[in-house]
């Protein structure tokens, strides 16, 4: 029913569009949707058909953003009533918020508590499946890599991190994965980068931000492993985060440096360079 609304919505003249969405409570389909993922999760086995409604959630996420994009476009150019715009803008909103929280539940769900391989598969593509769905998305990502339920499992953990960059939830996230990039986990410090690296079109001063730590921690990483050859902990640090860090920096500057040395270098030539920090 949502895509039936979502194109009516695309073919109708940006000015009128002010009718009300539906609400979820008032979506019968949505509705026997979410009863249908609630019974799978409590069977504890149908991971392959919970996994393909999760992909569904994401569909329909997509059509509501579509929707939210003609508003907003709307808005822009001042046409249609902009207060109806803004409340509809706001239902829809909502509805994602709604879509976001159905796919979080199948990492805390009471019969879900086992940490097995079905459950895991299951959990990795709830994570890809939040990962699409923009800040929603990237606040359940951060609230399951913090869970105590998934504290032993840091490569989940990880991929939860590296998929809030591709929510790109630029302003709510990017302290949090900058603090991690000095965790004493290597791979979290990794993953961060990697999250990082998907915010190459993030507003200049967050980009500014991200780079200037990375650029200070890739130097330091790096000369410890220059000043003791014997230092077998730096070189294992350097080994498991360099590249990614190296690859972030690449992303948030459109530009490739030789080495981390040229890295500080670039960074004390252009950080106060208004160009390079611009937003696009």
């Amino acid at each position: 029913m949502i895509a039936i609304l979502a194109l009516s919505l695309l073919s109708t003249p940006a000015a009128s569009v002010v009718a009300p969405c539906l609400s979820l409570s008032q979506d019968p389909n949505l509705k026997e949707e979410f009863k249908r993922f609630e019974a799978i999760l409590k069977s504890k086995t149908e991971e392959g058909e919970a996994i393909s409604m999760m992909d569904g959630f994401v569909g329909r996420f997509r059509v509501l953003q579509e929707q939210i994009d003609n508003i907003n476009d709307s808005l822009a150019i001042g046409e249609g009533e902009r207060k109806a715009l803004l409340s509809e803008r706001k239902k829809l909103g909502k509805q994602q918020e709604a879509l976001a929280a159905e796919i979080y539940k199948a990492f805390v769900h009471k019969s879900r508590k086992a940490i097995n391989e079905a459950n895991l598969q299951m959990w990795r593509a709830g994570a890809y499946s939040l990962g699409q769905m923009g800040e929603p998305g990237a606040d359940y990502l951060w609230k399951i890599f913090e869970h105590k339920k998934f504290k032993d499992e840091p490569d989940f953990r990880g991929l939860c991190l590296q998929q809030i960059g591709y929510t790109h939830a630029y302003v709510a996230y990017v302290k949090e994965l900058i603090d991690l990039l000095d965790h004493h986990e290597y791979l979290f410090i990794a993953k961060a980068s990697d999250a990082l690296a998907q915010f190459g079109d993030a507003p200049g001063d967050i980009r500014k931000r991200a780079v200037e730590r990375l650029v200070i921690l890739l130097a330091q990483n790096w000369e410890a492993t220059i000043s003791d050859k014997t230092d077998e902990e730096s070189q294992r640090k350097y080994r498991k985060t360099g590249q990614a860090m190296r690859n972030a920096l690449e992303a948030l500057t459109g530009t490739t440096q030789s080495d981390p040395q040229q890295w500080t270098h670039w960074w004390n030539k252009n950080k106060k360079n208004k160009e390079v920090w611009a937003d696009d």
